[in-house]
Protein backbone atom coordinates (compact mmCIF):
# COMPACT_ATOMS: atom_id res chain seq x y z
CA UNK A 1 0.00 0.00 0.00
CA UNK A 2 2.68 2.60 0.72
CA UNK A 3 4.46 1.35 -2.18
CA UNK A 4 1.45 2.23 -4.13
CA UNK A 5 1.13 5.71 -2.78
CA UNK A 6 5.13 6.36 -3.15
CA UNK A 7 4.64 5.87 -7.31
CA UNK A 8 2.03 7.78 -7.09
CA UNK A 9 3.63 10.66 -5.58
CA UNK A 10 6.62 10.36 -7.78
CA UNK A 11 4.51 10.30 -10.48
CA UNK A 12 2.64 13.27 -9.77
CA UNK A 13 6.14 14.79 -9.16
CA UNK A 14 7.18 14.13 -12.55
CA UNK A 15 3.85 16.02 -14.19
CA UNK A 16 4.74 19.14 -11.65
CA UNK A 17 8.49 19.13 -12.98
CA UNK A 18 7.16 18.25 -16.64
CA UNK A 19 4.86 21.39 -16.91
CA UNK A 20 7.26 23.79 -14.85
CA UNK A 21 9.81 22.90 -17.09
CA UNK A 22 6.95 23.70 -20.25
CA UNK A 23 5.67 26.69 -18.84
CA UNK A 24 9.03 28.02 -18.20
CA UNK A 25 10.71 27.64 -21.85
CA UNK A 26 7.04 28.99 -22.84
CA UNK A 27 7.68 32.13 -20.45
CA UNK A 28 11.30 32.31 -21.67
CA UNK A 29 10.35 31.82 -25.24
CA UNK A 30 8.01 34.58 -24.95
CA UNK A 31 10.58 36.80 -23.38
CA UNK A 32 13.75 36.19 -25.03
CA UNK A 33 14.83 38.53 -28.14
CA UNK A 34 13.83 36.42 -31.14
CA UNK A 35 17.24 37.38 -33.38
CA UNK A 36 18.11 37.11 -36.69
CA UNK A 37 21.57 35.26 -37.64
CA UNK A 38 23.81 36.56 -40.89
CA UNK A 39 27.68 35.70 -41.32
CA UNK A 40 30.21 38.07 -42.14
CA UNK A 41 32.05 37.87 -45.64
CA UNK A 42 35.33 39.86 -47.32
CA UNK A 43 35.03 41.84 -49.94
CA UNK A 44 34.53 45.26 -50.69
CA UNK A 45 32.13 48.23 -49.78
CA UNK A 46 30.44 49.55 -52.80
CA UNK A 47 28.80 52.99 -52.33
CA UNK A 48 26.55 54.85 -54.57
CA UNK A 49 25.92 58.52 -53.65
CA UNK A 50 23.07 60.35 -56.40
CA UNK A 51 24.31 63.75 -57.26
CA UNK A 52 21.80 66.04 -59.38
CA UNK A 53 24.05 66.86 -62.41
CA UNK A 54 23.24 69.20 -65.30
CA UNK A 55 24.45 69.88 -69.46
CA UNK A 56 27.38 72.25 -69.07
CA UNK A 57 29.35 73.17 -72.50
CA UNK A 58 32.98 74.31 -71.38
CA UNK A 59 33.62 75.74 -75.09
CA UNK A 60 30.52 77.64 -76.57
CA UNK A 61 30.40 80.52 -78.79
CA UNK A 62 28.05 83.57 -78.51
CA UNK A 63 26.60 84.53 -82.00
CA UNK A 64 26.07 88.25 -82.40
CA UNK A 65 25.08 89.62 -85.61
CA UNK A 66 27.08 92.78 -86.50
CA UNK A 67 25.03 93.85 -88.85
CA UNK A 68 22.11 94.61 -86.86
CA UNK A 69 24.35 97.36 -85.29
CA UNK A 70 23.54 99.55 -88.04
CA UNK A 71 20.17 98.42 -89.43
CA UNK A 72 18.29 97.30 -86.09
CA UNK A 73 15.82 94.65 -86.28
CA UNK A 74 12.72 92.97 -84.89
CA UNK A 75 12.80 89.48 -84.34
CA UNK A 76 9.30 87.63 -85.78
CA UNK A 77 9.66 83.59 -85.24
CA UNK A 78 11.81 81.42 -83.20
CA UNK A 79 12.63 78.26 -85.02
CA UNK A 80 14.62 76.47 -82.52
CA UNK A 81 15.11 76.29 -79.02
CA UNK A 82 17.81 75.13 -76.48
CA UNK A 83 18.90 71.86 -76.63
CA UNK A 84 18.10 71.29 -80.25
CA UNK A 85 20.91 70.52 -82.60
CA UNK A 86 21.40 72.48 -85.76
CA UNK A 87 22.88 71.48 -89.19
CA UNK A 88 25.06 74.31 -90.52
CA UNK A 89 22.24 76.32 -92.80
CA UNK A 90 19.25 75.82 -90.69
CA UNK A 91 16.91 79.01 -89.95
CA UNK A 92 17.31 79.93 -86.27
CA UNK A 93 15.05 83.01 -86.68
CA UNK A 94 13.58 85.59 -88.80
CA UNK A 95 12.80 88.83 -88.45
CA UNK A 96 12.65 92.06 -90.18
CA UNK A 97 15.08 95.39 -90.60
CA UNK A 98 13.46 98.05 -88.80
CA UNK A 99 11.63 100.98 -91.38
CA UNK A 100 13.61 99.08 -94.28
CA UNK A 101 10.87 100.08 -96.78
CA UNK A 102 10.65 103.99 -95.56
CA UNK A 103 14.65 103.61 -95.59
CA UNK A 104 14.86 102.10 -98.63
CA UNK A 105 12.41 105.28 -100.79
CA UNK A 106 14.03 107.52 -98.54
CA UNK A 107 17.62 106.81 -99.66
CA UNK A 108 16.02 106.42 -103.87
CA UNK A 109 14.55 109.77 -103.54
CA UNK A 110 17.76 111.23 -102.50
CA UNK A 111 19.48 109.43 -105.55
CA UNK A 112 16.79 110.71 -107.72
CA UNK A 113 17.23 114.34 -106.61
CA UNK A 114 21.42 114.41 -106.58
CA UNK A 115 20.83 112.41 -109.91
CA UNK A 116 18.62 115.22 -111.41
CA UNK A 117 21.18 118.29 -109.70
CA UNK A 118 23.48 116.73 -111.79
CA UNK A 119 22.23 116.26 -115.04
CA UNK A 120 20.61 119.78 -114.43
CA UNK A 121 24.53 121.16 -113.74
CA UNK A 122 25.78 119.52 -117.03
CA UNK A 123 23.81 121.03 -119.49
CA UNK A 124 24.14 124.45 -117.60
CA UNK A 125 27.68 124.00 -118.06
CA UNK A 126 27.23 122.31 -121.28
CA UNK A 127 30.23 123.32 -123.14
CA UNK A 128 32.66 123.80 -119.86
CA UNK A 129 35.47 121.07 -119.25
CA UNK A 130 34.52 118.07 -116.34
CA UNK A 131 37.73 117.89 -115.62
CA UNK A 132 40.83 119.51 -114.95
CA UNK A 133 44.48 119.15 -113.21
CA UNK A 134 43.52 122.45 -110.55
CA UNK A 135 40.16 120.45 -109.32
CA UNK A 136 42.44 117.06 -109.22
CA UNK A 137 44.69 119.01 -106.80
CA UNK A 138 41.89 121.01 -104.78
CA UNK A 139 40.83 117.69 -104.09
CA UNK A 140 43.92 115.84 -103.07
CA UNK A 141 44.44 119.08 -100.98
CA UNK A 142 41.29 118.36 -99.31
CA UNK A 143 41.42 114.53 -98.98
CA UNK A 144 44.94 114.83 -97.30
CA UNK A 145 43.48 117.44 -95.15
CA UNK A 146 40.91 114.93 -93.76
CA UNK A 147 43.86 112.24 -93.42
CA UNK A 148 46.10 114.65 -91.19
CA UNK A 149 42.94 116.31 -89.00
CA UNK A 150 42.57 111.95 -87.96
CA UNK A 151 45.63 111.65 -87.55
CA UNK A 152 46.41 114.40 -85.14
CA UNK A 153 42.81 113.43 -83.21
CA UNK A 154 43.99 110.01 -82.79
CA UNK A 155 47.55 110.97 -81.47
CA UNK A 156 46.28 114.04 -79.27
CA UNK A 157 43.78 111.11 -77.12
CA UNK A 158 46.36 108.71 -77.51
CA UNK A 159 48.77 111.35 -75.44
CA UNK A 160 45.94 112.48 -73.25
CA UNK A 161 45.97 109.10 -71.64
CA UNK A 162 49.27 108.90 -70.63
CA UNK A 163 49.37 112.91 -69.44
CA UNK A 164 50.74 114.61 -72.05
CA UNK A 165 49.38 117.36 -74.36
CA UNK A 166 49.95 117.87 -77.38
CA UNK A 167 48.94 121.65 -79.21
CA UNK A 168 51.02 123.69 -81.59
CA UNK A 169 53.41 123.15 -83.93
CA UNK A 170 53.49 119.49 -84.73
CA UNK A 171 56.67 118.94 -85.92
CA UNK A 172 57.64 119.28 -82.09
CA UNK A 173 55.36 116.50 -81.21
CA UNK A 174 57.70 113.86 -81.61
CA UNK A 175 60.23 115.60 -79.39
CA UNK A 176 57.92 116.14 -76.66
CA UNK A 177 56.71 112.14 -76.62
CA UNK A 178 60.18 111.00 -76.62
CA UNK A 179 60.92 113.68 -73.54
CA UNK A 180 58.14 112.05 -71.35
CA UNK A 181 58.89 108.55 -72.54
CA UNK A 182 55.44 107.92 -74.30
CA UNK A 183 54.40 104.17 -74.97
CA UNK A 184 55.83 102.64 -78.52
CA UNK A 185 51.84 103.21 -79.44
CA UNK A 186 51.64 106.57 -78.94
CA UNK A 187 54.72 107.43 -80.23
CA UNK A 188 53.91 105.47 -83.65
CA UNK A 189 50.59 107.66 -83.28
CA UNK A 190 52.42 110.70 -83.20
CA UNK A 191 55.09 109.89 -86.07
CA UNK A 192 51.86 109.25 -88.05
CA UNK A 193 50.34 112.96 -87.92
CA UNK A 194 53.64 114.55 -88.44
CA UNK A 195 53.63 112.62 -91.77
CA UNK A 196 50.06 113.35 -92.17
CA UNK A 197 50.67 117.30 -91.52
CA UNK A 198 53.92 117.25 -94.05
CA UNK A 199 51.33 115.74 -96.90
CA UNK A 200 49.21 117.68 -96.41
CA UNK A 201 51.33 120.94 -96.81
CA UNK A 202 53.36 119.71 -100.15
CA UNK A 203 49.30 119.36 -101.30
CA UNK A 204 48.27 122.82 -100.13
CA UNK A 205 51.05 123.92 -101.89
CA UNK A 206 50.51 122.35 -105.20
CA UNK A 207 47.23 123.58 -105.18
CA UNK A 208 47.52 127.36 -104.59
CA UNK A 209 50.79 126.90 -107.38
CA UNK A 210 48.02 126.40 -109.64
CA UNK A 211 46.72 129.83 -109.59
CA UNK A 212 49.88 131.14 -111.04
CA UNK A 213 50.17 128.53 -113.37
CA UNK A 214 47.96 129.33 -116.74
CA UNK A 215 48.51 126.17 -118.22
CA UNK A 216 46.79 124.62 -115.08
CA UNK A 217 44.40 127.05 -113.79
CA UNK A 218 40.45 127.54 -115.20
CA UNK A 219 38.41 129.92 -114.28
CA UNK A 220 36.60 130.39 -111.60
CA UNK A 221 33.16 129.64 -112.57
CA UNK A 222 34.63 126.25 -114.28
CA UNK A 223 36.47 125.26 -111.06
CA UNK A 224 33.30 125.77 -109.01
CA UNK A 225 31.63 123.88 -111.38
CA UNK A 226 33.54 120.69 -111.78
CA UNK A 227 33.69 120.64 -107.60
CA UNK A 228 29.85 120.92 -107.52
CA UNK A 229 29.99 117.90 -109.93
CA UNK A 230 32.55 115.75 -108.24
CA UNK A 231 30.35 116.24 -105.07
CA UNK A 232 26.86 114.92 -106.15
CA UNK A 233 28.53 111.91 -108.42
CA UNK A 234 30.19 111.34 -104.87
CA UNK A 235 27.17 112.10 -103.21
CA UNK A 236 25.15 109.59 -105.67
CA UNK A 237 28.08 106.64 -105.28
CA UNK A 238 27.29 106.85 -101.33
CA UNK A 239 23.15 106.78 -101.53
CA UNK A 240 24.03 103.85 -104.14
CA UNK A 241 26.75 102.41 -101.80
CA UNK A 242 23.65 102.38 -98.98
CA UNK A 243 21.21 101.32 -100.60
CA UNK A 244 23.04 98.19 -101.48
CA UNK A 245 24.12 97.43 -97.99
CA UNK A 246 20.37 98.01 -96.74
CA UNK A 247 19.43 95.51 -99.15
CA UNK A 248 22.34 93.10 -98.38
CA UNK A 249 20.81 93.30 -94.83
CA UNK A 250 17.57 92.44 -95.37
CA UNK A 251 18.76 89.61 -97.04
CA UNK A 252 21.20 88.14 -94.32
CA UNK A 253 18.97 89.48 -91.25
CA UNK A 254 15.42 88.78 -92.96
CA UNK A 255 16.53 84.71 -92.18
CA UNK A 256 19.05 84.14 -89.83
CA UNK A 257 20.97 80.50 -90.27
CA UNK A 258 22.84 78.81 -88.23
CA UNK A 259 26.82 79.35 -89.05
CA UNK A 260 28.13 75.62 -87.96
CA UNK A 261 26.67 73.03 -86.43
CA UNK A 262 25.97 72.19 -83.41
CA UNK A 263 23.82 72.20 -80.01
CA UNK A 264 22.06 75.00 -79.39
CA UNK A 265 23.03 76.31 -76.10
CA UNK A 266 20.63 79.42 -75.66
CA UNK A 267 18.87 81.59 -77.32
CA UNK A 268 19.39 85.39 -76.55
CA UNK A 269 16.57 87.17 -78.73
CA UNK A 270 12.76 86.80 -78.21
CA UNK A 271 9.90 86.98 -80.68
CA UNK A 272 8.55 90.21 -81.06
CA UNK A 273 11.61 91.92 -79.51
CA UNK A 274 14.32 94.47 -80.94
CA UNK A 275 17.70 93.45 -81.48
CA UNK A 276 20.70 96.01 -82.27
CA UNK A 277 23.96 93.70 -82.60
CA UNK A 278 24.90 95.10 -78.63
CA UNK A 279 24.94 91.67 -77.38
CA UNK A 280 24.56 88.08 -79.17
CA UNK A 281 21.36 86.98 -80.35
CA UNK A 282 22.02 83.06 -79.66
CA UNK A 283 24.78 80.87 -78.16
CA UNK A 284 25.99 77.56 -79.56
CA UNK A 285 28.24 75.15 -78.84
CA UNK A 286 29.71 73.52 -82.01
CA UNK A 287 29.99 69.89 -83.46
CA UNK A 288 33.30 70.02 -82.08
CA UNK A 289 32.73 71.42 -78.76
CA UNK A 290 30.53 68.54 -77.17
CA UNK A 291 28.44 69.33 -74.54
CA UNK A 292 29.35 67.08 -70.92
CA UNK A 293 27.97 66.75 -67.19
CA UNK A 294 28.30 68.63 -64.58
CA UNK A 295 27.70 67.97 -60.81
CA UNK A 296 28.18 70.00 -57.89
CA UNK A 297 30.42 67.93 -55.49
CA UNK A 298 31.55 70.31 -52.52
CA UNK A 299 29.94 69.13 -49.71
CA UNK A 300 30.52 65.31 -50.87
CA UNK A 301 33.09 64.04 -48.05
CA UNK A 302 34.19 61.19 -49.92
CA UNK A 303 37.38 62.22 -52.48
CA UNK A 304 36.03 61.94 -56.59
CA UNK A 305 38.18 61.50 -58.61
CA UNK A 306 38.98 61.33 -62.41
CA UNK A 307 37.70 57.86 -63.71
CA UNK A 308 35.65 56.83 -60.97
CA UNK A 309 32.53 55.23 -62.08
CA UNK A 310 28.88 56.88 -62.54
CA UNK A 311 25.35 55.41 -63.01
CA UNK A 312 22.31 56.17 -64.29
CA UNK A 313 18.95 54.64 -63.58
CA UNK A 314 17.82 53.39 -67.24
CA UNK A 315 14.95 51.22 -68.65
CA UNK A 316 16.55 47.75 -68.39
CA UNK A 317 18.97 48.00 -65.71
CA UNK A 318 21.95 51.44 -65.26
CA UNK A 319 23.98 52.87 -67.93
CA UNK A 320 27.75 53.67 -67.05
CA UNK A 321 29.94 56.53 -67.76
CA UNK A 322 32.80 58.12 -65.66
CA UNK A 323 34.49 61.12 -64.66
CA UNK A 324 36.64 62.84 -66.99
CA UNK A 325 38.13 65.88 -64.59
CA UNK A 326 37.75 67.45 -61.33
CA UNK A 327 37.37 70.95 -61.37
CA UNK A 328 37.19 74.16 -58.84
CA UNK A 329 35.45 76.85 -60.23
CA UNK A 330 35.69 80.80 -59.22
CA UNK A 331 32.26 80.64 -57.69
CA UNK A 332 33.99 78.81 -55.26
CA UNK A 333 32.27 74.98 -55.21
CA UNK A 334 34.16 71.76 -56.72
CA UNK A 335 32.51 70.46 -60.18
CA UNK A 336 32.91 66.50 -61.19
CA UNK A 337 32.59 66.93 -65.22
CA UNK A 338 31.11 63.62 -66.50
CA UNK A 339 31.07 61.82 -69.89
CA UNK A 340 27.78 62.27 -71.64
CA UNK A 341 27.13 59.29 -73.44
CA UNK A 342 24.20 58.39 -75.92
CA UNK A 343 22.50 56.37 -72.89
CA UNK A 344 22.57 59.39 -70.75
CA UNK A 345 20.77 61.18 -72.81
CA UNK A 346 18.47 59.04 -73.93
CA UNK A 347 18.01 58.33 -70.37
CA UNK A 348 17.81 62.29 -69.41
CA UNK A 349 15.29 62.53 -72.14
CA UNK A 350 17.24 64.59 -74.60
CA UNK A 351 19.25 67.90 -74.17
CA UNK A 352 16.24 70.21 -74.23
CA UNK A 353 14.63 68.20 -71.12
CA UNK A 354 18.19 68.06 -69.50
CA UNK A 355 19.30 71.58 -70.43
CA UNK A 356 16.08 72.57 -68.49
CA UNK A 357 15.32 69.91 -65.68
CA UNK A 358 19.21 68.00 -65.49
CA UNK A 359 19.24 64.49 -64.22
CA UNK A 360 20.41 62.37 -61.41
CA UNK A 361 23.39 60.49 -61.43
CA UNK A 362 25.07 57.93 -58.91
CA UNK A 363 29.18 58.56 -57.75
CA UNK A 364 30.35 54.86 -57.37
CA UNK A 365 32.51 54.34 -54.73
CA UNK A 366 34.50 51.08 -53.98
CA UNK A 367 37.03 50.88 -51.12
CA UNK A 368 40.58 49.95 -52.57
CA UNK A 369 41.10 47.03 -50.11
CA UNK A 370 38.95 43.77 -49.17
CA UNK A 371 38.12 43.67 -45.69
CA UNK A 372 35.24 41.50 -43.32
CA UNK A 373 31.38 43.16 -44.61
CA UNK A 374 28.70 42.78 -42.74
CA UNK A 375 25.55 44.50 -43.06
CA UNK A 376 25.03 47.92 -42.56
CA UNK A 377 22.14 47.60 -39.86
CA UNK A 378 24.00 44.55 -37.63
CA UNK A 379 26.14 47.70 -36.36
CA UNK A 380 25.65 49.69 -33.94
CA UNK A 381 27.44 52.80 -31.55
CA UNK A 382 27.56 53.21 -28.06
CA UNK A 383 29.23 56.66 -27.17
CA UNK A 384 32.09 57.07 -29.60
CA UNK A 385 32.60 53.47 -30.14
CA UNK A 386 30.53 50.67 -31.93
CA UNK A 387 29.90 47.41 -31.98
CA UNK A 388 27.82 44.14 -32.90
CA UNK A 389 26.13 41.48 -30.96
CA UNK A 390 27.56 38.15 -31.76
CA UNK A 391 25.46 35.15 -30.72
CA UNK A 392 27.51 32.82 -28.78
CA UNK A 393 25.84 29.24 -28.26
CA UNK A 394 25.38 27.72 -24.89
CA UNK A 395 25.22 24.12 -23.94
CA UNK A 396 22.17 23.21 -21.37
CA UNK A 397 22.83 20.70 -18.94
CA UNK A 398 20.00 17.60 -17.53
CA UNK A 399 17.87 20.37 -16.23
CA UNK A 400 17.98 23.44 -18.74
CA UNK A 401 18.68 24.29 -22.42
CA UNK A 402 20.84 25.52 -24.45
CA UNK A 403 20.42 28.00 -26.37
CA UNK A 404 22.56 31.26 -27.82
CA UNK A 405 23.80 34.48 -25.73
CA UNK A 406 24.39 37.80 -27.11
CA UNK A 407 28.39 38.98 -26.63
CA UNK A 408 29.20 42.56 -27.76
CA UNK A 409 32.08 42.72 -29.42
CA UNK A 410 33.50 46.07 -30.38
CA UNK A 411 34.92 46.59 -34.08
CA UNK A 412 35.99 48.96 -36.15
CA UNK A 413 34.34 50.31 -39.29
CA UNK A 414 37.07 50.76 -42.53
CA UNK A 415 34.44 52.38 -44.94
CA UNK A 416 30.57 52.49 -45.27
CA UNK A 417 27.89 51.81 -47.98
CA UNK A 418 24.44 51.98 -48.15
CA UNK A 419 23.31 48.58 -46.98
CA UNK A 420 27.12 46.82 -46.34
CA UNK A 421 29.75 48.25 -43.82
CA UNK A 422 33.40 46.71 -43.78
CA UNK A 423 35.37 46.50 -40.70
CA UNK A 424 39.03 45.59 -39.18
CA UNK A 425 37.93 42.21 -37.32
CA UNK A 426 37.88 39.14 -38.56
CA UNK A 427 34.28 37.74 -37.99
CA UNK A 428 34.40 34.74 -39.87
CA UNK A 429 32.73 32.08 -38.72
CA UNK A 430 30.96 33.78 -36.01
CA UNK A 431 26.89 34.39 -36.02
CA UNK A 432 26.42 38.24 -35.57
CA UNK A 433 22.92 39.35 -34.38
CA UNK A 434 21.44 41.77 -37.54
CA UNK A 435 17.64 42.41 -36.66
CA UNK A 436 16.13 41.56 -33.17
CA UNK A 437 11.96 42.30 -32.52
CA UNK A 438 13.09 43.66 -29.03
CA UNK A 439 16.34 44.98 -27.27
CA UNK A 440 19.12 42.30 -26.88
CA UNK A 441 21.74 42.54 -23.85
CA UNK A 442 25.58 41.52 -23.49
CA UNK A 443 25.59 38.20 -21.81
CA UNK A 444 21.79 37.78 -22.38
CA UNK A 445 20.00 35.10 -24.13
CA UNK A 446 18.60 35.47 -27.34
CA UNK A 447 17.03 32.91 -29.70
CA UNK A 448 16.79 32.43 -33.29
CA UNK A 449 14.16 33.55 -35.56
CA UNK A 450 12.38 30.77 -37.86
CA UNK A 451 10.07 31.79 -40.66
Amino acid sequence: MKKKKALKALLWLAVVVAACMYFARTVQSITTPKVQLVNASTGRVEQKISVSAQAYFPVKTEITLDRAKEYPITVEKLYVKPGLYVQEGDVIFTASVNEAQSKQEELLKTYNEKSQALIDLDIKNRKSSKQSMQNDLYALMIEKQEAYNKAAMDARLAAEREGLTLEGDVSVWQAKAEHVDASPATRSLVAAAVTAKQAYDTAREDFFATYENRKVKVDDEVFAYINEREQLIKDMDELTEQMTQLQAAQQSLNTVTATSAGYIVAMDVKEGEAYDGSRSAYTIAKADDMPVLRADITDIRKDVEEGARVEAAGDYGSYKSTVTAVLDETDGRRYAQIELTDEFLRSAGGMTRLLSEGMQVSLVFRSRQNATLIPASALRSEGDGEFVYVAQREYGGLLSSGGYVAKKTPVTVIDRGETVVSIQEDLNYQSIIDQADRAVEDGKPVMEYVD
